[in-house]
């Protein structure tokens, strides 16, 4: 039998059977032969580069959720404003006929006004 006695807290002594103590030693020993295993290094470092993609992935897309890329992807950019700019939707008129419909468009706000007046 072999006795432990721990630094800590109140005396409390310990017994444990000696085959039980070789077992624990001989694993604490594997233990530490395995953290300096060059495979064990090779497979933490692939882990620890998992993670961090894994924490970048993770990151990213609750950044998309949070954005409305709906709203922003159907925002227009200079580039097709300049473009949208450059295209004739409609056959260009001349200076009396800009007149003519400016003309009509204000005696329509002036019927509109005289129909609000007379209620």
């Amino acid at each position: 039998m072999t006795t432990h006695t721990t630094a800590t807290g109140p005396a409390t002594r310990v017994t444990i059977p000696f085959t039980e103590y070789r077992a624990l030693t001989l694993d604490a020993a594997a233990w530490r032969l395995l953290a300096t295993s060059p495979h064990v290094a090779e497979l933490l470092a692939e882990w620890i580069e998992w993670d961090r993609r894994r924490t970048a992935r993770e990151t990213s897309n609750a950044v998309s959720a949070a954005a409305d890329w709906r709203a922003i992807a159907a925002a227009p950019t200079y580039a097709e404003l300049d473009r949208r700019r450059a295209v004739a939707t409609r056959v260009a008129l001349t200076p009396s006929q800009i007149r003519a419909q400016a003309a009509a468009s204000w005696a329509r706000v002036d019927a509109w006004i005289a129909t609000r007046e007379a209620a």
